[in-house]
């Protein structure tokens, strides 16, 4: 309990220091999820940031969303995952089966994702691809791209930190 306590202090910490929630689109997040879309040939992907009680989406394809309970979304799930995150089958998968996002609009029947994980350890969020229809596992090859997104995207996180610490701070 305390040790779970500590990990989502320092989670939010992470996240706040990021200075990305609450921020505007930006392009090159915006390609990112694209990305990951074309290569599933899935109609959503995501960028998500866990931050406390909430699900923050930074990019979005295929979805006009800004935030959801953090107990309403997949991504969660995945920030522990040493692997991606893949569920096959939300409507049989006793954690997702009753999210409204399963059961109501979009009608998720596929999730994978892959964690989001600053230099120093820390899981902030997913990227994640989620598809209306059921699919197959996705492919080694995959799975391992969407991986590297997820670090490009981290790194892509931290390199806009930097860029907004003013350099008398550092």
């Amino acid at each position: 309990m305390l040790k779970t306590l500590l990990e989502e202090r320092k989670r939010s910490r992470a996240v706040r220091d990021l200075k990305v929630v609450g921020s505007a689109a930006e392009p090159v997040f915006d390609r990112f999820v694209a990305a990951a879309a074309a290569a599933f040939n899935a109609p959503v992907a995501l960028i998500s940031l866990i931050h406390g009680e909430e699900q923050w989406f930074k990019a979005a394809h295929g979805l006009v969303i800004d935030c959801i309970p953090r107990a309403d979304g997949f991504c969660g799930h995945a920030l522990d995952c040493p692997d991606v995150l893949e569920v096959l089958d939300p409507c049989a998968d006793p954690r997702f089966a009753q999210l409204p996002n399963v059961v109501g609009d979009p009608y998720v029947r596929y999730y994978i994702g892959a964690r989001l994980q600053r230099t120093d350890g820390t899981s902030v969020g997913a990227l994640c691809v989620v598809d209306t229809r059921a699919r197959t596992a996705a492919s080694a090859d995959q799975k391992a791209y969407l991986s590297s997104l997820a670090r490009q995207v981290t790194r892509a996180l931290e390199d806009r930190m930097e860029r907004r610490i003013p350099e008398a701070a550092r």
